[in-house]
């Protein structure tokens, strides 16, 4: 049998499709802020935006008449009856977003227009709505709390409050890089997390993904008739094998890169980018509303391109010109092994006699009927890496005598909070020191040796990647520091010590970053490439030379 749904399940419905979490309260709230033309804004997040959203702009506010409209549904400033959708440039235009929240949490909206005597603040939850007027500074302040806490279900379905604070993180810091131009403060938990007072986008990728990514960026622009494409670009040395930080926003708003324009960029590159590799950029792109079609989907980040051919060619010609610009060197080939030349066997490493060397780089030694060509930075590098690593294990951190103060992204800070406890176990303990500021009280006992390594280090493990993964690459880059370089020649006991101890590594068959430490080429291949009809090791021992030497 077919029924009419009740109004109140119509209405929980439609704000499940706009509010599934804290992060699209925010996205809405951010949207209608910058849709008002707001240059500043003042976030507040309470329990990762479980408990408290707020958003304080200084836009062109509601009209008091107006502003209980604004939590009606599909009531809309951003639309009008004679509007197609294709002519939209807004972020918003649906209706649907402040009345989606009043459905799913309490909201308060306190909003004035600068020519408007007095503010009118309007508080809903549901059905349920009151009014009063307030003094009020010119703009729209919105607080929304307590969200989904007449859903249960709903409401445990959020994540904790440092993931939920994760996903607000990224709604912002992602509006942030597209519209760099906006002064920003944002709260969580009564701490400030971020600050910024506008400038352009170098300024914003320096803030949210650090000064060693801003510096690596290249400005772009290029128009062309009704096309124009702006923003920054990474240099090819500057890569990731995720493309988690290839950014595109259309007409100003964050959109899902449509496949065409992505192959576009990738192709601009060329040879310049190893394969698997993709760049870093923020990129905005700005066309005729006219040429798109904008998913109404309440995160309306997919679009449609009318004419994808043309618009790839040209952010293709944007991204090559570019480039073109600036002395980029190609990377070089993968280095392939000569046929018959293997890796060194991981089944077992055998003690290794010291022959010689070549060119200062390569140890020559032989084990069993084979020779061996050991690269003797990579080995020193495992071994000082294994050293490293039980130290870090077996000895107790140092507290810092002078803590010593970090600039931490967002994105870090975030990072370390969600890890704190897995920090201390290794030996790494911060505090927070101000807006961007962190106090490093505690590192590893070998750290201690090294302050000028403390900061690359502690920056290091706050890397995307898994602590263990990221703590892993950070032995690793303070084991390559000091290990022995190309052009440093070693007598043949120290040589063989080095050889010694390589045998001795749990695993020495690789260096820190995946690089063999050993090359072994058998005496059997030696001998079929030299034309022999055997080798000594058939001959009788008493043979002073092989039959055909």
């Amino acid at each position: 049998m077919i029924r009419k749904l009740p109004p109140e399940l119509i209405r929980e419905i439609a704000a499940g499709e706009v509010v599934s979490g804290p992060d699209d309260v925010l996205r809405e709230l951010l949207e209608n802020a910058l849709d008002a033309g707001a240059t500043r804004l003042e976030i507040e997040l309470e329990a990762g935006g479980r408990e408290r959203v707020a958003v304080r702009d200084n836009g062109h506010g509601i009209p008091g008449d107006q502003l209980e409209l604004a939590l009606a549904s599909h009531s809309t400033s951003k639309l009008d009856r004679r509007q197609a959708l294709q002519a939209v440039r807004t972020l918003g235009f649906r209706g649907e977003g402040l009345y989606a929240i009043r459905h799913a949490a309490r909201i308060a909206l306190t909003s004035r227009p600068p020519d408007q005597l007095g503010g009118v603040r309007v508080v809903a939850e549901g059905d349920a709505l009151t009014r009063s007027e307030t003094p009020a500074a010119a703009g729209t302040s919105a607080e929304v709390t307590g969200l989904f806490a007449a859903l249960p279900a709903r409401r445990q379905a959020l994540g904790s409050a440092a993931t939920e604070s994760k996903a607000c993180l990224a709604v912002l810091t992602r509006r942030l890089l597209h519209h760099p131009e906006l002064q920003l403060r944002l709260e969580l938990d009564g701490e400030v997390r971020l600050a910024h007072a506008g400038g352009g986008t170098q300024e914003a990728v320096k803030l949210i993904w650090g000064e060693v990514s801003a510096n690596r960026m290249l400005p772009l622009a290029l128009a062309r008739q009704e096309l124009r494409l702006e923003g920054l670009l990474s240099r090819p040395e500057l890569s990731r094998a995720r493309r988690d930080r290839l950014l595109l926003a259309i007409n100003g708003r964050p959109v899902r890169w449509p496949e065409a324009l992505q192959r576009a960029v990738l192709r601009g590159y060329r040879e310049l980018l190893p394969a698997g590799r993709y760049p870093l950029a923020i990129l905005n792109l700005e066309l005729p509303p006219s040429q798109l079609v904008v998913n109404t989907a309440p995160d309306k980040a997919r679009i449609k391109l009318l004419h994808p051919a043309a618009v790839a060619a040209f952010v293709q010609e944007a991204v090559e010109a570019t480039l073109a610009q600036h002395p980029l060197a190609p990377p070089l080939p993968e280095p392939r092994a000569f046929e018959g030349v293997r890796d060194a066997p991981r089944s077992a490493f055998p003690a290794l006699r010291h022959l010689g060397r070549y060119r200062d780089l390569y140890l020559l030694a032989e084990s069993g009927g084979s020779l061996w060509v050991v690269d003797q930075h990579a080995a020193h590098e495992r071994i000082l890496f294994e050293e490293l690593e039980a130290r870090y294990r077996s000895e107790p951190p140092i507290e810092l005598a002078h803590p010593e103060l970090l600039a931490l992204t967002p994105e870090e800070a975030q990072r370390y909070l969600e890890r704190r406890q897995a920090f201390a176990d290794i030996g790494l303990t911060l505090e927070p020191f101000g807006a961007d500021r962190w106090r490093l009280r505690t590192v590893p006992a070998f750290l201690a040796g090294a302050p000028q390594l403390i900061a690359e280090a502690v920056k290091g493990t706050l890397s995307p990647a898994p602590l263990d993964e990221a703590w892993r690459a950070v032995l690793g880059r303070l084991a390559c520091l000091p290990a022995i370089k190309a052009g440093h020649p070693l007598a043949q006991a120290d040589a063989q010590e080095l050889l010694d101890a390589l045998a001795r590594c749990h695993t020495p068959w690789a260096c820190p970053h995946g690089r063999p430490t050993a090359l072994v080429l058998s005496e059997l291949e030696l001998a079929r490439r030299f034309g022999r009809r055997g080798v000594r090791a058939s001959l009788k021992a008493s043979s002073p030379l092989p039959a055909d030497g």
